[in-house]
This record gives structure tokens, sequence and C-alpha cells, in this order.
């Protein structure tokens, strides 16, 4: 076996005539041997139970510490109660409206009976009227048809409730949405994290809006005119009561023909009315903190 490194050896040593000495000396030259190595090296096999632990000990070292709680659940009062009582809060309940629903479709229904009626009395006009008579009734049987089907989509798509409810197994604070898509369906319950569902405005505004509309409707006439003489004092009640009824009507047309306090609020691309007549926790507010607007 020695014969090998010798002949190797001294092949290398014959070829290395032909190179020039710094490569020579670089190559065959004697490298110095350190009697005391920098550095140890042991070889060890570890026990289980030291691997276990030094494992153990490294998990817990990259596992990251339990977060504290998040200040907006710290700064919102509602969810900092539901968070240490972990009992759910009602932010909006609708108001339990079986007559106004009643009333609505009646009157819808009636709407669709004349627009029927007109386009037969359409058809039944005689021969020798005007040409645009005919064409009048059918435009204004679909005018009434139209106003029948706007008043048919208003209780419909409604949100019955709003709550906030604890997480899951120590999850995130949920909504517990609580929605009715037709006044005869039951009632579905829509479970979503803060954050998913949208408003199309602000709640507290409209509230405060219907608020003063109704204070204002059902305000005395005669308030602060007891120090007045009789005639002025009836000259400014019946100014009063002409004001209050005209702005009670303008109020009631704003409410059922542009559906002035209803809000719209979107869950998984799905739409319900908030109606703001009903009871709001802080008159809106709390929802407008919780809810952001699209």
């Amino acid at each position: 076996m020695s014969a090998f490194p010798k002949g190797l050896f001294g092949l290398f040593s014959h070829q290395s005539l032909r190179l020039p000495s710094s490569v020579r000396v670089a190559i065959f030259s004697t490298r110095p041997q350190f009697v005391h190595p920098p550095c140890s090296i042991r070889w060890h096999s570890p026990s289980p139970i030291r691997f276990f632990g030094t494992t153990v000990g490294r998990l817990q070292a990259s596992k990251p510490p339990v977060a504290p709680i998040r200040s907006y659940v710290i700064g919102d009062p509602v969810l900092r109660k539901v968070h240490e009582t972990r009992v759910p809060i009602l932010l909006y309940k609708a108001q339990n409206r079986h007559l106004f629903t009643a009333g609505v479709y009646v009157f819808a229904f009636t709407l669709v009976g004349a627009s029927l009626f007109m386009l037969r009395w359409g058809n039944d006009l005689p021969r020798d009227l005007p040409f645009f008579v005919g064409p009048t009734y059918v435009v204004v049987a679909f005018i009434m048809f139209g106003i029948a089907a706007y008043i048919f989509s208003s209780p419909v798509s409604r949100c019955r409730a709003i709550e906030v409810i604890p997480g899951v197994g120590g999850g995130p604070m949920q909504f517990r949405i609580t929605t009715r898509k037709y006044p005869i369906f039951k009632d579905q319950v829509i479970v979503t994290n803060i954050g998913e569902p949208l408003l199309a405005q602000k709640i507290f505004p409209v509230a405060r809006e219907l608020q003063e509309a109704e204070r204002a409707r059902k305000q005395s006439l005669s308030e602060d005119l007891q120090d007045m003489s009789i005639i002025p004092r009836m000259w400014e009640i019946a100014a009063r009561f002409i004001e209050q009824k005209w702005t009670s009507f303008f109020l009631r047309f704003k409410f059922a023909v542009l559906r002035f306090g209803i809000v719209k609020m979107e869950v998984y691309d799905t739409k319900w009315k908030i109606d703001c007549t009903g009871y709001l926790l802080e008159d809106g507010k709390a929802i407008d903190r919780l809810v952001a607007v699209d």
C-alpha cells in the first residue's frame, strides 16, 4: 500500500522540475501542524430526555408571546364590555310594524288593481275619441304598476337585529345579524367578523334627524306663549299649526317616497335595510364606530 503513494510522490517530484519555483514551494512544502487545535469538537449522542428538553426549549423560545388585548377593543366601550362579560350586546333592533306592513301591501295591491282596470278601460274606449286617449290610459296604468312595484319592495330585505357576540373558543368578537328577506319568511341569522359589513352612510345623523322630526310633530302648539295676549297667541298658534302639518306631510312624503330613515348595510354582497326608527344603541353611534362606510 505504501508503494502507490511513493510512486505518486515521485511522479509529482519528477514533473515538478518543469514547474516554477513558487508553485513547487506552494505544493510540496510541509504545512505546519497545530498541536492544539483552535477548537475542539466533541461527538456525543445526547440522551432522549436532553434532546426532548432542547427541542421543547427551542419551540418555547420561538413561540411568540401572547398578544395583549388590541387597542380598539379597549378603546370601544361595547367591545370592552363584551370582552369582559362574554355576554352579547344588542346594537340595533327593528320595530314590529305589522300594521304598517299590512297597510303598505294593501295600498300596493290597490294600485295593481287600479292599473289593470285602467288597461281594461283603455281597450274599451269608443273609436271616435282622439288618438292620444288610449295611449294615455296605458301610460297611466304602467305608472301605477311601477309605483306598486316600488311599494312592494319597501318591506323586503330588512335587518331585524344586530348584536356583538363573543368569539367562539377565544376567537375574535363577531356580529350576529338577524335578517328577513320577505315579511312572510322566517328570520335568517348571519354571523360575520367585525369589519366585514359595510354601511351606505352613517346612522347617527339619520337617527338624529328622525328624532328632531318626531319632536317637532309632537311639540305643543301653545308652548312658550303664556305671556302673550289672546289675539297674538291665537295667530301664533294658527301659524304653528299650519307649519306643523306642512312639515309632517313633507316628512311623511320624504320617508315614504324617498325612503329617508333607511340605511343599507352590505353583508357578503347582499344589502339589508336598517330602519333607523327602531332601537339604536347610543343613537347609532355604536354601529358607526364598528361598521365602516363604503
